[in-house]
């Protein structure tokens, strides 16, 4: 498959005497080489050059799916920047995030050059399964619902289950406990409720004229 002219790319700066994101204002591929107008996204700086695109690399990946895993591979740039967290889409389509990076000599790491990895275990990230446990009193209840990694959980809002609400009183991310404010679901470990009754829609019926 081809490239495409990117968005954005790392480039020294001469101003900012660094590697620093680009903007690519207009650009051409060619078979190993981009020609391009780019802009320095901290100082500013617009250049016309011709930059020698990296090697294409296979990197093999491991897919989790809740409890099904699979074995995989994609394409990368060799001199391609991965953290974890970091979200992408596989060639079919899916979205996957980073959870492990794994180096020759299963050395882990929290960052890598695509080149020097010899796995990533990642999620498949399109479709979340959340935890969320529900107090009513002595008793806790364990269950699941499901989101997009876009969609957003806000303290204190109703949140309906299958067979029980709950008033979202807590929110557990990666890093914290949340008591206030709104998560994303890419970032929810898990929700803590307080049990409501489960609430119905109430149904306007109109008398049969006749």
């Amino acid at each position: 498959m081809p490239r495409e002219v990117p968005d954005s790319i790392y480039y020294e700066c001469p101003d900012c005497d660094d590697d620093t994101v680009h903007e690519v204002l207009r650009g051409r591929m060619g078979k190993a080489s981009l020609e391009a107008t780019i802009r320095c996204t901290e100082c500013g700086r617009t250049s016309s050059v011709t930059i020698q695109l990296p090697k294409l690399i296979k990197t093999q990946i491991v897919i989790s799916d809740g409890p099904v895993s699979e074995r995989s591979e994609t394409e990368l740039e060799e001199t391609d920047r991965i953290s974890l967290g970091d979200e992408f889409l596989l060639e079919d389509g899916r979205r996957l995030r980073v959870c492990s990076i794994e180096l020759e000599g299963d050395r882990r790491v929290k960052k890598a050059v695509a080149g020097e990895v010899k796995m990533l275990w990642c999620q498949q990230f399109d479709d979340l399964s959340i935890k969320v446990t529900v107090n009513n009193d002595r008793v806790s209840y364990s269950r699941r619902i499901h989101a997009e990694p876009d969609d957003e959980f806000t303290i204190g809002n109703r949140l309906e289950l299958e067979d029980m609400d709950c008033f979202i009183h807590a929110i557990k991310t990666r890093d914290k406990l949340l008591h206030h404010g709104t998560v994303e679901a890419r970032d929810v470990v898990r929700i803590y409720g307080k049990y409501g009754e489960k609430s119905y829609p109430v149904l306007d019926l109109e008398e049969d004229e006749f």
